[in-house]
């Protein structure tokens, strides 16, 4: 499968109000999380827009902040949240729903970014750092999207099992961190297991969402742990 990069279809329009801002600062952020994935595979609907910072002064960081801020704050109440080297602009909206847009300092990259088809300018992360930041994520906290989008990226095959640990590993090296992988399926495991108790296959009501399940979790324990628990 093609790994270029392609312009989402289903974009929120709050997404691109954010992402049109911050292609005018292309040189501060890289886009990355569940929006920088649907460049490359879009087969989940998302919303919030999360970055790393690039580089670039204090008071350029401060500036594009207060920017997003200002094309948001129409939309709804706006507030800002920060912990670490972190900083989130979080909407709510008057119908209950809310939007956030997210930047973090990054603390290991694989490849350079890439030019996004859209909007002009708009810096986007390689799909290297995209699986590697999502396997990190898959051993950290193993959300049942994080599952999902291991499996959807191999069976779209722009990946392969073994590529996904390969990429983890790379990424927590020039992270300075170790690389277990053996521990880090454990990990996995664990948070599986924690999925199946919560939420039991025969406690599906939908026979299309419980075969999907299924299928799923086989596919991790048969497939991406292969030969690692």
């Amino acid at each position: 499968m093609n790994r270029s990069p392609r312009t989402p279809r289903n974009l929120s329009p709050l997404a691109r109000i954010c992402l049109e801002k911050l292609a005018e600062h292309g040189d501060l952020v890289s886009i990355g999380g569940a929006i920088g994935l649907s460049y490359y595979l879009e087969y989940r609907s998302t919303a919030d827009v999360h970055a790393w910072w690039e580089g670039g002064a204090l008071e350029q960081r401060a500036e594009l902040i207060d920017e997003v801020e200002r094309v948001l704050r129409p939309h709804g109440e706006v507030r800002r949240r920060s912990w670490g080297d972190v900083v989130s602009v979080e909407l709510a909206l008057d119908d209950g729903t809310s939007f956030s847009f997210q930047v973090a300092r990054r603390s290991a990259r694989l490849a350079d970014a890439v030019d996004a088809p859209w909007p002009k300018g708009l810096r986007l992360d390689s799909l290297e750092d995209l699986v590697a930041s999502k396997m990190e994520a898959l051993v950290a906290r193993g959300a049942p999207r994080d599952f999902r989008d291991a499996h959807a990226l191999c069976v779209a095959r722009l990946l392969a099992p073994g590529e996904l640990w390969e990429l983890w590993e790379r990424r927590r090296g020039a992270a300075g961190e170790s690389a277990d992988r053996s521990q880090a399926a454990l990990a996995v495991r664990t948070h599986l297991e924690r999925i199946e108790r919560v939420r039991p296959l025969q406690g599906i009501a939908s026979e299309a969402d419980r075969q999907q399940a299924g299928q799923l979790r086989a596919w991790v324990k048969e497939t991406l742990l292969h030969g690692l628990v």
